[in-house]
C-alpha cells in the first residue's frame, strides 16, 4: 500500500530544487520536499504501524497547514513493509530511486529496519528516527541516521536487574523472537543474568509471525523460573498470556518496550494483567492527562474516526523532530544542513511526558531513559521513576 500526502499524481522525475550554491538536491523542489517512510499496515505489528503512521500523517497535515517549511509543503510517501524484510528492501528501493526522498522517517520493525538501512545510507539519503529500539540504529556512528529509541539491550539490563535486585528473583526463562529483535533482548537478558549471579533455567524461540507458544510454554514451565522474560511484540505477548492463563500457570513476566503498546491487554485481556513492561512512551487515555495532550488526542479523533494511541504519538513525535531540523536548515536546504540542523536538538520535550532527546555532532541516539510499567486492570501503571538514564 502506498500513501501520499499534501500532493497527489506526483511524477517520477519533478526537477530537483537548488539548494547551496544552486546544487541540486534530492527530494527538494522549489514547493515540496518529499519524505519516505514504512510502516506495516497489513502484518504482525499492525497495531503499532497503522496508528503510528497517522501520527505521522497528522504531524505533516498540521505542518502543511501552516504553509509548510520555508514556504514548501511536505509530501509523505508510504509503503506497506508487512513486517517482511524482503518487502521492506523493495519499498526502501523505490522510495530511494523512484520517488527519490529526501530523507526516510520511522522505518518501522527491527528487521525490516536492519534491512533496509544500508541501502538508505549507501544512496547518502538520511535515515531519522527508525520504529525499533535496536542499537545498530546509532551504532556504529554514521552521519545520517538518528534514532530517539532507548535501546532495548540497555532498557532489558536495567530492566531485570531492578526484577533481581528489588524483586529477589533467581530464576530467568527467556522466550525469544527468533530475529535481530529477539535475540538482542534475549543476549542482554543472559548477560545482565550472568551478572546478577542468577540462573537462566530455559530458553525458547518462536518464529516470527507464529501464533501459538504451547510449546514454549511448557518447555518453560517445566523449567519452574520465578520471572518470564519475553522478546515478544504486541500479539506474541498477548499470546504468550493467553496460554499461560490456558494452563493455569501463574508467573511473572518481563516484556520489552515493543509490548508497550494498549493492544496488548486489548486482546489479552485479563491473560496479561500483571504483567511487567518497559515503556519509553508510557500509554495514555484522556483522564488524567494534560490539555495539551487531550487536545491533540481530540485532532486525532477528529481526523482518523478511532483513538489515538502511544504508537500514534511516536509517529507524531518522529515526524516533528523531522520537521524541526528541516525548519532549522533554513531555505537552502541541503542533506548536510539538514544533520547539521538535527544535530542542535538539545533537551526536546514532548507533550506526551516521555525522556526529553539530545543529539550533537557525535551523539545519534536521544535518549536512554524508560520507566517500568505493569498491566493492571487494562492500562499501564508505572512502578519506577525512569531508569536508564
Amino acid at each position: 500500500m502506498r500513501a501520499k500526502i499534501a500532493v497527489m499524481g506526483l511524477a517520477m522525475a519533478l526537477p530537483l530544487a537548488g539548494g547551496a550554491n544552486g546544487q541540486e538536491v534530492r527530494g527538494v523542489t522549489a514547493t515540496e520536499i518529499r519524505l519516505g517512510t514504512q510502516d506495516d499496515l497489513s502484518g504482525p505489528i499492525v497495531f503499532w504501524g497503522q496508528p503510528m503512521r497517522n501520527g505521522k500523517i497528522l504531524r505533516i497535515e498540521e505542518q502543511n497547514a501552516k504553509g509548510g517549511v520555508h514556504g514548501r509543503k511536505l509530501v509523505l510517501i508510504g509503503e506497506d513493509n508487512g513486517y517482511d524484510p524482503k518487502k521492506g528492501v523493495l519499498a526502501a528501493q523505490k522510495l530511494i530511486q523512484q520517488d527519490k526522498v529526501f530523507a526516510m522517517v520511522g522505518v518501522l520493525g527491527t528487521p525490516i529496519a536492519m534491512a533496509t538501512m544500508p541501502i538508505v545510507l549507501e544512496a547518502g539519503v538520511p535515515f531519522m528516527y527508525p520504529g525499533t529500539n535496536h542499537r545498530a540504529m546509532f551504532e556504529p556512528f554514521n552521519k545520517l541516521k538518528f534514532s530517539m529509541a532507548a535501546p532495548y539491550d540497555h532498557q532489558m539490563r536495567a530492566a531485570v536487574q531492578h526484577m533481581i535486585e528489588k524483586q529477589g528473583r533467581k530464576k530467568i526463562a527467556i522466550m525469544y523472537q527468533d530475529d535481530e529483535f529477539g535475540k538482542e533482548l534475549r543476549e542482554a537478558a543472559e548477560a545482565q543474568a550472568k551478572a546478577s549471579n542468577v540462573q537462566v533455567v530455559a530458553l525458547t524461540s518462536y518464529k516470527r509471525g507464529d501464533t501459538s507458544f504451547s510449546s514454549q510454554v511448557a518447555r518453560m514451565r517445566q523449567a519452574e523460573p520465578d520471572l518470564i522474560v519475553a522478546g515478544t511484540v504486541v500479539r506474541e505477548t498477548a499470546g504468550l498470556g493467553l496460554e499461560l492463563k490456558k494452563v493455569g500457570w501463574k508467573v511473572d513476566v518481563l516484556a520489552s518496550a515493543a509490548a508497550c503498546n494498549a493492544a496488548v491487554p486489548g486482546i489479552g485481556k485479563e491473560a496479561v494483567d500483571g504483567f511487567y513492561v518497559q515503556c519509553q512512551y508510557v500509554p495514555f487515555a484522556a483522564e488524567g492527562e494534560s490539555e495539551a495532550v487531550k487536545a491533540w488526542m481530540k485532532r486525532y479523533q477528529d481526523r482518523f474516526g478511532k483513538p489515538a494511541d502511544v504508537s500514534a504519538a511516536i509517529g507524531y513525535d518522529m515526524m516533528e523532530m523531522t520537521i524541526l531540523g528541516l525548519e532549522r536548515a533554513g531555505k537552502d536546504i541541503t542533506v548536510e544542513k539538514f544533520i547539521a540542523a538535527s544535530e542542535t536538538i538539545k533537551n526536546w520535550q514532548n507533550i506526551f511526558g516521555s525522556p526529553p532527546m539530545t543529539f550533537g555532532p557525535e551523539r545519534r541516539l536521544g535518549t536512554r531513559a524508560f520507566v517500568l510499567t505493569r498491566i493492571k486492570d487494562g492500562k499501564f501503571a508505572r512502578v519506577t521513576g525512569t531508569l536508564g538514564e
